[in-house]
């Protein structure tokens, strides 16, 4: 019998599971080359590199924990799947701030959005399944993807709006095609998709389903839909196609991420839902182990959905640095939503001058290996005095950059 501690050998592990696991997307492979991304936690450095909060959580939330932390019945703490009042909790929210009239059995409450997204991509692809994405994409897409057997077709935004291509998704789809993953309020761009937009590929991808002669679904991401910015609407892609599953997470707007809670909603325009509702309760219960929230933030829902993120803070200190990197020289778009900042880099090496801002102890993601060369990003969720002493960092780079152009 082989001896499973030997190095190198592999006897109980799936040679395709580990296939998969290796898959280096080009996000991981720079993690894996860009030693110098270690530095980003040590204690002087300034880290925007991911949308980890460096502020504390709205008023209320702590309180909000406490008070349905008190058991109330000796199964209070027990195996909970979707508590009936945090469905119709996200129902009524749902109607109230989106003007969306989904059912609460038509909500399945989840592990937050990358759990949501996983049960999705899960139940609709398969291998030899094809996925777009719109690029640059979320950083998990492409792995997310890959570990259903499906592959990723990246259809790159328009870089001068950063609007999507509708023209390229149309030429992307083939018969292969399974699903579409949108984001809006897109990450790393931060530009809203419009409603017109929206009708418009809403259109396509029902002219293409109908050539195919099966539905194309879209997976519409909405993590970041209640981070907007100047009072603009942000409409859901499932007001305008019916083949549409709504995935959401709370820990953008309650600035805690490792307090999970997010959920699936189904349009009632979905058809057959009665057998999406089983499939995805099965994959929520068994398939992948135990998906539901923990029931201490099921129990809270009701409270956490009446607070807000502070939204005219993060959108000053918005409005500061875009104005701040301007007048130095940089080169930005102003972001509809999100927590990010996608600034050009005054090299077209993006990966160098991000070397470049890492020497002077300042932290961005470069844009390469966010599929968007010649970019880096920066997270809003920065606090003030990480935002402040960035500016003359920020300043020496591009002086830097000035006295030695590099093209």
């Amino acid at each position: 019998m082989p001896d499973p501690t030997d190095e190198g050998k592999t006897h109980f592990i799936s040679p395709r599971l580990l296939k998969k696991l290796d898959y280096q997307t080009p996000i991981s492979k720079f993690y894996a080359e860009a030693t110098y991304m270690s530095r980003r936690t040590e204690p002087e450095s300034l880290d925007f590199t991911l949308g980890d909060a460096h502020e504390m959580p709205p008023p209320g939330f702590v309180e909000a924990l406490q008070r349905w932390s008190v058991p109330q019945n000796s199964s209070w703490y027990g195996y909970k799947g979707n508590i009936p009042q945090s469905r119709v909790t996200v129902s009524t929210a749902l109607k109230e701030q989106r003007g969306l009239s989904i059912l609460p059995e038509d909500i399945f409450l989840t592990n937050g959005t990358v759990v949501g997204l996983a049960i999705c991509l899960q139940m609709l692809a398969e291998e030899g399944d094809e996925v777009i994405i719109i690029t640059p994409p979320w950083l998990g897409y492409r792995r997310m993807v890959h570990l259903t057997g499906a592959v990723t077709v990246g259809v790159p935004v328009d870089t001068n709006t950063f609007e999507m291509d509708l023209e390229a998704i149309a030429s992307a789809i083939t018969q292969k095609t399974r699903v579409i993953i949108v984001n809006s309020p897109h990450n790393p761009t931060g530009k809203i998709f419009s409603a017109t937009t929206l009708e418009r590929l809403a259109a396509i991808l029902t002219e293409a389903s109908v050539r195919y002669g099966k539905p194309i679904y879209l997976i519409s991401d909405e993590t970041f839909c209640r981070v907007v910015f100047d009072n603009q609407a942000c409409p859901s892609p499932t007001q305008f196609y019916p083949f549409s599953f709504l995935v959401y997470g709370y820990s953008k707007t309650l600035m805690a991420p490792g307090q999970r809670i997010g959920y699936i909603a189904l349009p009632s325009t979905m058809p057959n839902r009665e057998q999406i509702r089983r499939v995805i309760a099965i994959l929520q219960g068994s398939a992948f182990g135990w998906c539901y929230p923990s029931v201490l933030m099921q129990y809270a829902l009701g409270d956490l959905e009446q607070l807000n993120l502070n939204i005219e803070h993060l959108q000053k200190k918005r409005d500061w640095i875009v104005k701040a990197l301007r007048d130095m020289g940089y080169k930005l778009r102003t972001p509809d939503g999100t927590f990010f900042l996608l600034v050009r880099s005054p090299w077209q090496d993006d990966c160098s001058f991000a070397k470049l801002l890492a020497s002077h102890d300042l932290f961005v993601l470069p844009g390469t290996p966010q599929e968007i060369p010649g970019y880096f990003r920066i997270s809003l969720t920065a606090s003030e005095d990480m935002l402040y002493r960035s500016l003359p960092k920020f300043q020496a780079a591009m002086e830097y950059s000035v006295a030695n152009s590099r093209h």
